[in-house]
């Protein structure tokens, strides 16, 4: 493959231009990316070049319910809708617009493209057979390197396959020159988007959560003491969501402007996500080392998974939180109404384990304080925000390496 390095956009041209892009589920965001260095051991960064799309949505668009659409992908029938079908053409186009965008604004007749998707992948992992808030699109590829061609911009080759954008951050995090899965052997990263994207580097490794299924569970799966699931709770869309429900006669679009306002709503709102977030961490940490907890609360899907697994023991260097509630964990302006009840709750999470090892990894000093305080440096705020987008071009990258 050629090398995308240069010292500087403007004073050597690449043979062809890196992109990535982060396909969520309300918008698409594609970057222009550097590469520097052999694969194996490449550092890539983010160039200016950026741009998104979100996706026009059919008015009467509803996806099937998840349970019905296993049903079909199992039977090996996918019976779209015309719903879907329309719905799903047109996150195509989004996402073939943002991308040749990021080809205009470079210069760029011909690149290589990773992308990463929500969703559960076709078997050749060229397509979306299964998502919760979205069209399923079995070709995507496909169309989507069609409309690329029809664009007037040429693929140095087929794009490899769609990513999870969750494993992706996790990727940028550790091939970002200052991401923060670099230089540790274990880390978890929570990146609070529409979702919540889940990512692990073990014991000097990326892991990703498809390989931990008998043992671990993605944060849309798993409820909170609360109720409802993490993501469900803690996403950046369900921290708009519940404040929106909330609010009455609040000038505040969003609980942390709400907060700063001195809103009690918005404050309790905010501390509740931080209790709420500091469970999904000690679930991490609790998991990875000594094995799932006994918690009915969690439901039966929990309780089947096998105590016993390959990380078991390990403890993670680092907890890393990404995306908005990074931003709003490192936010000065709310470290009381967020920053701090997380920290505070963590520690007496861990407190209470009763777990030794766990507790003189985690927290700084006798685990029997009142409170207990939390280890400094445990949790650091990603200010990767194109985290997916990174990961998707490296992955595009090591693909062809």
């Amino acid at each position: 493959m050629a090398s995308q390095s240069h010292a500087h956009p403007h004073t050597q041209t690449p043979t062809h231009l890196l992109i990535g892009v982060d396909g969520g589920a309300t918008e698409i965001k594609a970057h222009a990316v550097d590469c520097r260095g052999a694969p194996a051991a490449a550092t890539f960064s983010l160039r200016t070049e950026h741009a998104a799309r979100v996706y026009e949505r059919l008015d009467n668009f509803r996806p099937l319910p998840v349970a019905e659409q296993l049903a079909q992908r199992d039977a090996g029938e996918i019976r779209l809708t015309a719903d879907e079908r329309e719905q799903g053409q047109r996150w195509v186009t989004a996402a073939a617009e943002a991308i040749l965008d990021v080809a205009r604004q470079c210069g760029a007749a011909r690149i290589q493209v990773g992308i990463g998707m929500p969703g559960l992948k076709t078997a050749d992992g060229r397509g979306i057979h299964v998502i919760n808030n979205g069209p399923r699109i079995p070709d995507y590829l496909a169309q989507l390197e069609r409309r690329i061609a029809a664009g007037g911009v040429e693929l140095v080759q087929p794009i490899a396959a769609l990513g999870s954008d969750a494993d992706y951050c996790g990727l940028g995090e550790e091939h970002a020159a200052d991401g923060l899965f670099r230089g540790v052997q274990s880390a978890y990263y929570a990146g609070c988007g529409t979702g919540i994207a889940d990512a692990l580097k073990l014991r000097g490794r990326l892991v990703p959560f498809d390989q931990t299924k008998t043992w671990l569970l993605k944060a849309w799966q798993i409820p909170s003491a609360l109720g409802p699931t993490f993501e469900r709770l803690v996403s950046a869309s369900a921290l708009n969501r519940v404040h929106a429900d909330l609010r009455v006669g609040s000038p505040a679009a969003f609980p942390e402007q709400g907060a700063r306002l001195d809103e009690p709503v918005a404050r309790t709102w905010l501390a509740a996500v931080a209790l709420v977030l500091a469970e999904l961490i000690f679930e991490r940490l609790h998991t990875i080392y000594a094995g799932r907890a006994v918690a009915p609360h969690r439901g039966e899907l929990y309780a089947k998974l096998e105590v016993e697994h390959p990380f078991r023991g390990a403890l993670l260097d680092r907890v890393v939180i990404g995306q908005r509630l990074g931003m709003l964990y490192m936010d000065p302006v709310n470290q009381g109404t967020f920053a701090r009840p997380l920290e505070q709750c963590l520690a007496s999470l861990i407190a209470a384990s009763g777990i030794a090892d766990m507790q003189t990894a985690y927290l700084d000093g006798d685990p029997s304080t009142t409170p207990a305080r939390l280890r400094r440096g445990l949790l650091v705020a990603s200010r990767l925000r194109a985290a997916p987008a990174l990961g998707a071009a490296v992955a595009a990258v090591q693909a062809t390496a």
